[in-house]
């Protein structure tokens, strides 16, 4: 485009606009030389441009050339406005160094139109007079459309005002205040390199996106009020395999979130940082989490662990939110548990906290441990289908009434499931990671539909996990009073509320504990008196 470009006129003729400081003799012979530019710049810095217009040509004139005046006249034409935004690297830039600012620029940021405009002067400008470009990176986006792809217009009346996207309109049941996160969030969740639309449908949509994060960030928030990193945390060779797995998947986001900032692709960012959450964050992990966090000690190795991941995920992604969202990131960052002890070495501010780069051991797994974690939410799927069918003829009420029988016939998915069912880490255990009372592994497919209340039969794929059979059954033995999973080794279930509940002996064995009459109150209670804990329905006196 600049190098097919023929030529280049800088004058308009027009009564408006920055003057071209040019006088003419009687003949049409121009006077313009650097003595007149520097007068006439000295009185333009301090009267402004429209001094071309008001003053004489005698006034207008350096001292010795004064008398030249009735001679001359001043030229009419105007400067390109091209020519006049092209120029301001030099007026804003360049000199400006001494302030902090750099020549060239890192960014010049336009709309597409702007190829022929803004961009091109800028750069004809620059390189006529210094031999290189004003700017590093050149960086355009679209123009902004209604929800169904119409230019806006006021007669249209389908004008979206910022203003009322942030505050609300007259009737906020119609245009409800988003807050200025919110519109900040659509901007990054748009493709900007074409037109880009807005309504109040787009708003909903993106809306819907803050909560899921905002409410993601505060439960983990909530889950940390009692960790202590410094002497809590868990050695990363110390965790479970499930926390190992996920700080894999946190580092694989991290990555594709910074590789995206560098290369202003922030829509990536919006799409890598809400299905993390939605899905491998809140869908799976924090949901199999629960148990770990209020059934078990508050000491526990295993919540212990759980603390240490969701501390590590909550800083990075706030560190990578921040740009976006800044109110929220700045919120959540306050609220940190952290901020309450004096030791606390957290900044004052997430925009002082700097990148939250993830460790080089949290991306160590290897790829065919994450081949075989990644077939798992379709084993997980396989399951849920199974107890749904017998929620349907309510005949199963919570998954933790079931258990269930498993068959992959996939033979390396089927191996890796077997150690994570021996782990006994009260983490990596199925029970766990599907919330039934127990998992048995079955070696045939026959043998997990035997004896079945139900069974369901998957088919996953080659590249996943095979076919997967899944047979529920009616879980044995008795309902713990403390985590609500059935076991035969419940030793005795209150039937009163006026002594606190025996859990079970995985409970014990997770607790630590040797005699079976002998617990504390769960984790998140700091209650007094007799009550039911809602979160993990422990009877507490």
């Amino acid at each position: 485009m600049t190098e097919g470009r023929n030529d280049w006129c800088i004058s308009r003729q027009r009564k408006w606009g920055v003057p071209i400081p040019v006088f003419y003799d009687k003949r049409g012979e121009p006077l313009l030389t650097e003595q007149t530019l520097n007068h006439i710049t000295s009185l333009v810095a301090q009267h402004g441009s429209d001094i071309w217009w008001a003053a004489s040509v005698e006034e207008l004139l350096p001292a010795d050339l004064k008398h030249l005046a009735p001679e001359l006249t001043k030229g009419e034409d105007t400067m390109d406005v091209w020519f006049d935004s092209g120029s301001s690297w030099a007026g804003v830039v360049q000199a400006r160094e001494s302030e902090g600012l750099r020549f060239p620029a890192d960014l010049y940021l336009e709309g597409s139109d702007q190829h022929r405009g803004w961009f091109q002067s800028s750069l004809l400008t620059s390189v006529a007079a210094t031999g290189k470009a004003p700017y590093k990176q050149v960086l355009t986006h679209g123009f902004v459309l209604d929800e169904k792809g119409n230019k806006m217009s006021k007669s249209l009346g389908n004008v979206v005002d910022p203003r009322v996207v942030i505050t609300g309109g007259k009737d906020e049941r119609k245009d409800p205040p988003y807050g200025a996160d919110v519109l900040r969030l659509w901007v990054a969740s748009v493709d900007y390199s074409t037109d880009v639309m807005i309504g109040s449908g787009i708003l909903k949509q993106v809306a819907e996106a803050y909560r899921k994060l905002r409410g993601t960030l505060r439960f983990l928030l909530g889950n940390l009020a009692d960790f202590n990193p410094a002497s809590d945390a868990v050695p990363y060779e110390q965790l479970p395999a499930v926390d190992k797995w996920l700080l894999a998947k946190h580092a694989q986001v991290m990555a594709e979130v910074q590789e995206a900032y560098e290369t202003y692709q922030f829509r990536r960012v919006f799409q890598s940082c809400v299905n993390f959450v939605s899905g491998e964050l809140s869908s799976f992990y924090l949901d199999t989490a629960k148990d770990r966090m209020y059934i078990q000690d508050r000491n526990s190795h295993s919540r212990r662990s759980c603390q240490t991941v969701q501390a590590a995920v909550l800083q990075g992604l706030l560190s990578s939110l921040a740009p976006l969202v800044p109110h929220m990131a700045e919120d959540a960052w306050l609220n940190h548990p952290q901020h309450s002890s004096s030791s606390s070495s957290l900044p004052a501010s997430v925009f002082l906290a700097g990148w939250a780069a993830p460790d080089q051991q949290w991306s160590s797994m290897s790829d065919a441990a994450l081949g075989c974690w990644s077939a798992l939410p379709a084993v997980r799927e396989a399951v849920t289908k199974g107890l749904e069918l017998l929620r349907a003829h309510k005949e199963l009420g919570s998954s933790l009434e079931a258990s269930v029988t498993l068959h992959v016939s996939d033979p390396k998915v089927a191996s890796w499931l077997a150690d994570l069912n021996l782990a006994g880490n009260a983490a990596d255990e199925l029970k766990y990671l599907f919330i039934t009372s127990s998992v048995q592994l079955a070696d045939s497919a026959e043998a997990a539909a035997a004896g079945a209340w139900v069974t369901k039969t998957v088919e996953t794929g080659y590249d996943v996990a095979g076919v997967v059979t899944v047979g529920v059954h009616k879980a044995a033995g008795s309902k713990c009073a403390r985590c609500w999973m059935y076991s035969t080794q419940v030793s005795w279930l209150v039937s009163s509320l006026v002594f606190p509940p025996t859990p079970c002996v995985t409970l014990h064995v997770s607790h630590g504990r040797n005699n079976k009459n002998t617990q504390s109150p769960p984790a998140a209670c700091q209650h007094s008196g007799m009550h039911s804990h809602k979160h993990c329905k422990y009877v507490c006196q």
